[in-house]
């Protein structure tokens, strides 16, 4: 359960870390780059978190899972919107990740035009829920630095994940 909340706030950490999603990257030539992501100050990834932390990180997880999930749910909908299949616009994400990878077919100029209009509506999907996500982060009393050197923190540490999980399931509860 706890692997899964913390899979659900990947979104705020691969935003957080200045890595776009795939569908992002690289730009197809007529795409406007995405707005760069908050820098960040470096600190020790291994310094202590306290109970307190550890409670405004809990109190935060489900709320940036929400927001993660209806994320996701936009980026379909793009999807399914335009002309292309979702098989195709995924033929063609991985296409331009991969060079190995050639589309089954090659690709004409229509479906690039719909694949760099969908790219540039996930990117807006995708700064709006940046937006949201460190919100969220900030009004739980957290730094989004810090949360994210405190999900590194969980990850690494078994203790850490069942006290995180210990605490979710006590947030259910009330």
């Amino acid at each position: 359960m706890l692997k899964q909340l913390l899979k659900g706030s990947s979104v705020l950490i691969l935003l957080l870390a200045g890595n776009l999603s795939a569908l992002a990257q690289p730009q197809p030539q007529g795409t406007p780059a995405p707005a760069p992501a908050a820098p960040q100050t470096q600190q020790s990834p291994e310094q202590a978190v306290s109970p307190e932390e550890l409670q405004q990180f809990a109190n935060v997880i489900p709320k940036l899972q929400e927001i993660g999930q209806t994320a996701q749910q936009k980026f379909a909908q793009v999807i399914e919107k335009s002309p292309l299949s979702v098989e195709r616009f995924q033929e063609l994400v991985q296409a331009q990740q991969s060079p190995e990878a050639k589309p089954s077919t090659p690709v004409t100029p229509e479906e690039q035009q719909s694949f760099n209009q969908v790219v540039t509506q996930i990117q807006s999907i995708q700064r709006e829920t940046f937006s949201e996500q460190e919100q969220v982060v900030r009004d739980g009393g957290m730094e989004p630095v810090r949360f994210t050197q405190i999900v590194a923190a969980v990850q690494r540490n078994p203790a850490l994940q069942q006290q995180v999980q210990q605490m979710l399931q006590n947030n259910q509860k009330n």
